[in-house]
């Protein structure tokens, strides 16, 4: 197999000999795809981690919000985290991009529920929510801005900026 994996583990063994022979093994390389995501999936959840303690020790975030179609036809929601270090560094950090069965203000509003309790975030400390202008993010009564809201009422809604320039140049 010549998998980008298995090209990186060469080339850095180049640097470490010890790597050249445990390549050279026929068996228990621990190469196989399914090893290659599980490693994957693990340093993402570190990342994860990571992200998750400056979050928390920051005081206060927002969330960030977007739902697309994906190529193949599969409703998907991406969350990311606007928050602010200690030394006022603005900070935007991608969260994940989320499947989902159907694209509505209720299943989007579990999902970023969902997103913050796997980050231990609380929603008490989210002052802040940005979504594009489409009814389901951003409905008065029954979009994901009104759902957050009436949970943590200090969770204020802002137009996506980067919608409202789609807006203002569009023709």
């Amino acid at each position: 197999m010549n998998s980008n994996c298995t090209q990186l583990l060469y080339l850095r063994g180049e640097d470490n000999p010890n790597i050249l022979d445990w390549m050279k093994k026929r068996t228990n390389k621990y190469t196989s795809p399914d090893i290659q995501n599980e490693m994957l999936k693990v340093m993402a959840l570190k990342v994860l981690r990571e992200i998750s303690a400056s979050i928390h020790a920051s005081t206060f975030f927002t969330i960030m919000a977007d739902e697309t179609i994906d190529a193949s036809n599969r409703e998907q929601v991406v969350i990311c985290i606007r928050w602010v270090d200690e030394t006022l560094e603005v900070h935007e950090d991608f969260i994940g991009l989320h499947q989902v069965d159907q694209i509505d203000a209720t299943t989007i509003t579990s999902v970023i529920k969902d997103v913050l309790i796997r980050m231990n975030l609380s929603l008490s400390k989210c002052r802040g929510q940005c979504y594009d202008g489409a009814a389901t993010m951003s409905g008065a009564r029954k979009g994901v801005a009104a759902n957050i809201k009436k949970e943590e009422p200090r969770c204020l809604y802002t137009h996506c900026y980067g919608h409202a320039l789609n807006l203002a140049f569009g023709d």
